[in-house]
């Protein structure tokens, strides 16, 4: 194996990733992405359309850059609430943005140790992961347009590292999602059509990201989702394999969060709210957005 590779494999394991993979990062995305923004299936994440150049050509991102190191790390694939109320399985812990970051930094200095220069992300930075995930071999993107192992489904956090140094690279996985659309019957609005999700018709957009209401039909649909939606995840055959992964402990969700009914939830504001939720991903949409999805929702 290449040295760096081994010193990169190894180390990422330590830090708990569970999948490495690596791409050239001068691959052509193709025309996807583009069409995805200009037909509007964005919604209203209005910064895809802002780093779309920058999505498109990591050479923006990190000039000099040459490879594109993607990795996997395991969330839960068990809803662990008891009260009334479906959270997304990623978001039951602490926020995974604070907590990879920490990993990603010692990766960052086990790679300058070879001479690399580095930047890293995950899902906080213009990088087309789940693309130059399945470049990399880690898996394929399914019809929900996910990325799908064939062992480990696809409840797992993605993160990726710029960086100068010219690894060699994987191959990509065939699709195995073969003739099943289990995904695509299994979603609440009928988001997903032909591995594209249209963020319009997505309860998690609409619960976790929209800064308007959603619009009756989608409203009416919402009905036990909290916040997030994972209906797509739970009807992957793929993700019913026994997992073949350790969770970090710290994704888990606490027994307080577990147990407390949406009604209570609705009563939280200002600090209240900020001490319920801190440290985890639910804070960054505010006590208002989340009352709207109790108002909503049928618990």
């Amino acid at each position: 194996m290449h040295p760096i590779r081994q010193a990169l494999e190894y180390a990422a394991a330590a830090l708990g990733f569970t999948g490495v993979g690596v791409a050239d990062a001068a691959t052509p995305q193709g025309n996807r992405l583009q069409e995805f923004i200009e037909t509007g299936k964005h919604a209203g994440m209005e910064w895809m359309a802002r780093h779309l150049p920058s999505r498109l050509n990591p050479e923006l991102v990190l000039p000099g850059v040459r490879r594109v190191i993607m990795l996997t790390y395991e969330y839960p694939r068990q809803d662990s609430r008891t009260a009334p109320g479906c959270i997304a399985r990623y978001a039951q812990g602490e926020d995974y943005h604070k907590l990879l970051a920490g990993k990603l930094a010692d990766l960052d200095e086990t790679l300058q140790f070879y001479g690399g220069t580095q930047r890293t992300f995950t899902d906080s930075g213009p990088v087309s992961e789940r693309f130059f995930a399945a470049q990399a071999g880690l898996g394929w993107i399914g019809r929900n347009g996910l990325l799908i192992r064939p062992r480990g489904g696809s409840y797992f956090f993605l993160a990726s590292i710029l960086t100068t140094l010219e690894l060699p690279v994987d191959a990509p996985m065939p699709n195995h999602c073969g003739n099943c659309h289990r995904c695509e019957t299994a979603c609440p609005t009928g988001a997903l059509k032909d591995g594209c999700c249209d963020a319009r018709r997505c309860l998690s957009y609409w619960t976790i990201e929209s800064k308007t209401p959603p619009p009756p039909d989608i409203a009416a649909a919402q009905q036990e989702h909290l916040y997030g939606c994972d209906a797509c995840q739970e009807a992957c055959p793929w993700n019913r394999l026994p997992s073949p992964h350790r969770i970090d402990p710290h994704l888990l969700m606490t027994a307080t969060l577990a147990e407390t009914a949406p009604a209570q939830l609705a009563e939280l504001t200002g600090d209240s709210f900020e001490h319920f939720f801190a440290g985890s991903p639910i804070r960054r949409i505010g006590p208002e957005h989340l009352r709207s999805n109790i108002a909503n929702g049928n618990f």
